[in-house]
This record gives structure tokens, C-alpha cells and sequence, in this order.
């Protein structure tokens, strides 16, 4: 029997699953952060070499029984990051075939199952990535939170506190976003949101988690709130539609998977990507991921084979 590694390199945690040649897996682990942009190449290169090691001492299985090993993960787009990834899982003593690609990639094959579709991210942060059956590759957005992530959760937090802004200004109207906003960050006043967003140390994931309750504004009938998710939801459908067609897949029937927090679980911006697709591009398919992305990459790994 041949075995597989399908490997999900996250910013906060990195997922691993190993599988059989049928694709049955026969153990999930976990380990740190895997990033070589944000973080020392030591550091991941000594994560890596836990996590694989780990996971075959609890398989009792030999680093040769492994035949394939698919990694995805951020900042792996250039040539030269990708020698980098494969150069550490070389030096663990790996000596099958390695594929090193982005985290969109894996994303898009565990949430279709399919040689060609697409998928859309939206939680802290967005993307959109597709591939068609000539191998073409596609990605709109993931440009990070201060140059887009537009439809993200930081998109709408960060929306939220800059019309709270403005509504402390007098340029726009009143929402309840400003009473729910300060009482959850314990602020006294719009005012302290200038310390709280430059000084406090609040980051991207802090003001992504906004998104909650500007969703809970927008339950209680707050127009401003309403308006900012129908706006997130409008980006990520651009995001979506240019992928769709720059790969020339307008006029055939896809799957396109929706995962992260956002997109699937906030009703309002659920439903109106859904209209806005089903309106302009009613032969896409949406559904949740039918996989996770270490699954994606368990079966890129098996296609090697």
C-alpha cells in the first residue's frame, strides 16, 4: 500500500492529514503556524520536522512508505519560495514527490473535488481563486487587509468603526453599530477608537471579529450595518466574477465552494452573493466545501501517484 501527506499550512496552526492511495485517512495532526514570509525559515523548517515525524511514529510508518507529499500554503507563489519549502522537506530525509503550491490551490480542490472550479474565501481576511481544465489559475483578492480584503471580516470592522467615525462627526447618520462597538472594546467614546485601532495593538483578527457585531446591527434593523454587508458581499461577487471570466468558465456549468465565516455563516452576506451569482452567473453551482484544504492536498498528493 502507498501512502499520502496532504499538508494545510496556516498563519495560526498547520493541518496534516495522512492517507492511503484510496484516499482514506488514517490520521489527522496538527502543528504551528507556516508561513516563511512571516516567520523565521528555522522555525517552520523544525514545526515541519515535528509534525511529519510525529505523525509516523503514530502510524508506524517509515518516511519511504510516503510516496507523495502535498504542501499549501501562503506566500509560496514565487519559484523561489517554493524551493525554499521543498528544500526543508528534502532535508527531513523525504525523498518521494513533493508538490508545494498556495493554500488557495488546496482550498479549491477539497472544496470541489473537481479539476476545474472555484472557490471563495471570506473570514478574517478574503480571496477568490479557480482553475479550468487546461490548468489555467486564476485569483482575485488575498492582497492582505491594508491594500484589500475587500468582503472580509477586517473589511467590515473596519468599515463599521470608520462610519462610527463619521457619524461622530456629523457627516453621516446614527447607528446602533456605535453603542454595540464600544460597550464590546469597554470605550467610552468614538473618540477612543483612535487609540484603540493605532495604539492598543488591536491587529487585523481583533477588528475582523467586528464583523459579528455589525451582523448583529444589521438583525436589529440598522441600516448602516445592512449596507456595509450588502457592500462586503458585493466585493466578494466582483472577486468572483473576474476569476470566472478570466478562465472562461461564464458559459459552463462549475462548482464554485464558499468557506470562512463570513460567507457562510452570516446570513446576509450568504444570501446576497448567492443572488448576485444566481442573477449574473446562473450555471455556477454554489455549495460549502464538500472537504477540508489538507483533504485538497491529500488529493493533488494522490494524482501524483
Amino acid at each position: 500500500m502507498r501512502y499520502v501527506i496532504g499538508i494545510d499550512g496556516g498563519g495560526t496552526k498547520t493541518a496534516l492529514k495522512l492517507a492511503d492511495e484510496e484516499g482514506n485517512i488514517l490520521l489527522e495532526n496538527e502543528g504551528g503556524p507556516c508561513n516563511i514570509n512571516s516567520m523565521k525559515e528555522v522555525y517552520v523548517k523544525n514545526m515541519l520536522k515535528e509534525l511529519i515525524e510525529d505523525t509516523l511514529t503514530k502510524t508506524c510508518l517509515k518516511m519511504e512508505d510516503i510516496k507523495a507529499l502535498c504542501i499549501g500554503t501562503a506566500g509560496v507563489d514565487r519559484p523561489s519560495d517554493k524551493k525554499i519549502i521543498e528544500k526543508i522537506i528534502k532535508n527531513l530525509g523525504f525523498n518521494g514527490k513533493i508538490i508545494v503550491t498556495n493554500d488557495g490551490e488546496i482550498a479549491l480542490f477539497g472544496g470541489t473535488c473537481e479539476d476545474e472550479g472555484v472557490i471563495v474565501i471570506s473570514g478574517t481576511g478574503s480571496i477568490c481563486y479557480g482553475r479550468n481544465k487546461k490548468g489555467e489559475i486564476k485569483r482575485a483578492g488575498g492582497w492582505g487587509h491594508i491594500i484589500g480584503d475587500e468582503g472580509s471580516g477586517y473589511y467590515i470592522g473596519i468599515n463599521a468603526i470608520n462610519y462610527i467615525a463619521k457619524a461622530y462627526d456629523g457627516i453621516n447618520e446614527k447607528t446602533i453599530m456605535t453603542d454595540l462597538i464600544l460597550d464590546y472594546l469597554k470605550l467610552q467614546s468614538p473618540q477612543d477608537l483612535i487609540d484603540y485601532v493605532y495604539r492598543s495593538g488591536a491587529g487585523k483578527s481583533e477588528i475582523a471579529y467586528l464583523a459579528i457585531l455589525v451582523d448583529e446591527a444589521y438583525k436589529k434593523g440598522d441600516f448602516a450595518a445592512k449596507k456595509i454587508l450588502l457592500k462586503a458581499a458585493f466585493e466578494l461577487f466582483l472577486c468572483a466574477k473576474a476569476v470566472i471570466y478570466n478562465l472562461n468558465l461564464n458559459d459552463k456549468n462549475i462548482k464554485l465552494a464558499i468557506n470562512g465565516s463570513v460567507i457562510v455563516k452570516n446570513e446576509c452576506v450568504n444570501r446576497e452573493f448567492k443572488r448576485l451569482m444566481n442573477e449574473n452567473l446562473p450555471f455556477v453551482e454554489i455549495s460549502n466545501m464538500k472537504h477540508d484544504a489538507a483533504y485538497g492536498a491529500v488529493l493533488m498528493a494522490i494524482r501524483q501517484l
